[in-house]
């Protein structure tokens, strides 16, 4: 999504991203609200939030910046190969290969199960079994 098409509207959501509060935003956006009471804006701030393009373009450049916050599985794998080719410690070679293996699925884990599977331990239980038990009586 492009731009919002009011600067006002883009600006505000620019602001928001970068962390300040609604009201902050708002007031930064559209100066002639700084003589507003907070209420006024808080309300103001909140109704054009929930709008339709502010929230997509709120949630798109949210999301950019999280994709930037993240390093890629590439730059992971680069960062290892380094640590594991660079280091003189056998340990910490290790590690990093250790790494880059589980990253890239080169272990298989086996997983072993035993005893009785049962789904319903009361299914050989009698009519008149099931009553008692549901009754709370005992034998």
């Amino acid at each position: 999504m492009p731009t919002l098409d009011n600067p006002r509207h883009e600006k505000f959501v620019q602001c928001l991203i970068t962390g300040m509060s609604q009201r902050k935003s708002y007031r930064e956006a559209f100066k002639q609200s700084r003589r507003w009471k907070d209420t006024t804006v808080d309300s103001k701030a909140s109704t054009l939030f929930k709008t339709d393009k502010v929230l997509e373009r709120y949630k798109e450049l949210l999301e950019e910046a999280q994709d930037e916050a993240i390093m890629t599985r590439k730059a992971r794998m680069v960062l290892l190969s380094e640590i594991a080719e660079s280091t003189e410690e056998v340990k910490n070679q290790i590690k990093a290969i250790d790494t880059l293996n589980k990253m890239d699925g080169d272990y298989i884990q086996q997983i072993e199960l035993n005893g009785d599977l049962r789904t319903n331990p009361y299914a050989n239980l009698s009519e008149e079994e099931l009553r008692r038990l549901a009754n709370g009586e005992d034998d």
